[in-house]
């Protein structure tokens, strides 16, 4: 395996274990009854940055290995992921413009 390869695969593995965890931290908001939360919502986001991310190091290792197969959807799933965590926000903006109102 060449050396660019390995650093690459060995890079987005890493990515991927942290994905994981954030993942994890997610589902324990939400099982905690967190639904609208700033920690949530950075925890989607970082899930929409992962693919786009991993992706692109998926696109670099073909590249290595003179494949051509070139996939958006990881890349359009990542940005509605990211749109979907945007979306979060505001609900959590309107939840908090609620609970001082008296």
């Amino acid at each position: 395996m060449p050396s660019g390869i390995f650093w690459l695969w060995v890079t987005q593995q890493g990515l991927a274990f942290f994905a994981g965890f954030v993942l994890l931290r997610l589902f324990w908001f939400y099982g905690k009854g967190v639904i609208f939360s700033g920690k949530n919502i950075t925890c989607i986001r970082v899930q929409g940055y992962f693919l786009i991310i991993s992706n692109f190091i998926d696109l670099e290792m073909q590249h290595f290995i003179r494949d051509s197969s070139v996939s958006l959807t990881p890349i359009i799933c990542g940005l509605l992921i990211i749109f979907i965590a945007w979306i979060m926000d505001e609900g959590r903006k309107i939840q908090e413009e609620q609970e001082l109102t008296v």
